[in-house]
């Protein structure tokens, strides 16, 4: 179910200070030579376009550059970030993913180590927020270590180059659900959790169907922050169990930091999107999801036989 868009380890920071040059592209729209042979034209407001002279491009080292600087605070590791950004195949020159064709809104990414690329971790510590900067990724700090990224049309071999719009730093997530407690229907099987409140998975009762009819959304604490919305970015925590209570499958509470996903169709499951749309930052919510609202009659082999209902546990820290 989780399609990261960037991750793996961290390198040390290698930014470089900007030095490309700014014209027009004789239109009026403002265009500035990032790297040699590579141009970003538009306004900053607007995605951009890149242009790259000649293919394929490449870089030895991440270097970023600065094609409009901002007067905002510097941006810091563990930062939570609000961005616009554009993702360039230095291979191609094609796009392969942008935050702008999902919707107007911006994404909020966690500056950590292990949750983005390095370079693209590293090319952004150090800038203004208010700024659009380029960065230039080699493969060893991209997706080279992971074999590349095929569902992207990415090569372990592809130097990328993002466009980025530093925003703001946006308030940090929470931890954990907080707000109101409410019980739970009696029917599903009952949530477990540890000493300090983290859910753990479910236990079947003696009321527990044995199957899920239909989608179910059981809100157990309700926070008070802003409903979700399609086209926003969650940031949660999650426990995934094969229902109704076979094995946890997938979880985020073990790795230390919670997972984020666009709420799009095509990008979650049926039922795990319909499940969380309406809901409020701050909740924490139940969602059992018959087969066809999951992975249906295929599974998703191994962890996720053909046929399975699931159910989740869904802690809704932040959204974007």
């Amino acid at each position: 179910m989780r399609r990261p868009l960037l991750a793996m380890t961290a390198v040390l920071l290698l930014v470089v200070t900007a030095c490309g040059s700014d014209s027009s592209d004789g239109s009026g729209t403002p265009s500035t030579e990032a790297f040699p042979g590579v141009t970003v034209s538009g306004a900053t407001d607007e995605k951009p376009e890149v242009t790259i002279d000649e293919l394929p491009f490449s870089v030895d080292k991440t270097g970023t550059e600065v094609v409009e600087e901002g007067d905002g605070d510097t941006v810091r590791e563990g930062d939570q970030a609000q961005l616009q950004y554009l993702g360039i195949n230095g291979r191609t020159g094609e796009e392969f993913d942008s935050s702008w064709s999902r919707g107007e809104d911006p994404v909020t990414f966690a500056l950590e180590e292990g949750g983005l690329i390095p370079g693209f971790l590293d090319g952004l510590i150090g800038q203004k927020y208010g700024s659009r900067v380029a960065i230039a990724i080699p493969p060893d700090e991209g997706y080279g270590p992971a074999g590349g990224q095929p569902d992207a049309g990415i090569e372990a071999d592809d130097t990328l180059v993002f466009v980025v719009d530093l925003l703001e730093a946006a308030p940090a997530p929470l931890s954990m659900a907080e707000g109101e407690e409410q019980p739970a229907p009696a029917t599903l099987p009952k949530l477990q959790t540890d000493a300090d409140g983290v859910p753990t998975g479910f236990k079947a009762t003696s009321r527990t169907p044995k199957a899920v009819d239909e989608l179910v959304v059981a809100p157990v604490i309700v926070g008070d922050g802003p409903e979700l919305a399609v086209g926003q970015t969650a940031t949660v925590h999650y426990v995934g169990q094969l229902y109704p209570d076979g094995k946890v499958f997938d979880e985020s509470w073990g790795s230390g930091q919670p997972a984020q996903f666009p709420l799009t169709e095509g990008g979650l499951i049926p039922g795990f999107l319909d499940g969380l749309t309406g809901q409020t930052v701050g909740s924490r919510v139940i969602i059992a999801i018959p087969s066809e609202q999951g992975y249906g009659a295929a599974g998703s082999p191994p962890a996720i036989p053909e046929n399975a209902d699931l159910i989740f546990v869904v802690d809704i820290l932040a959204a974007s």
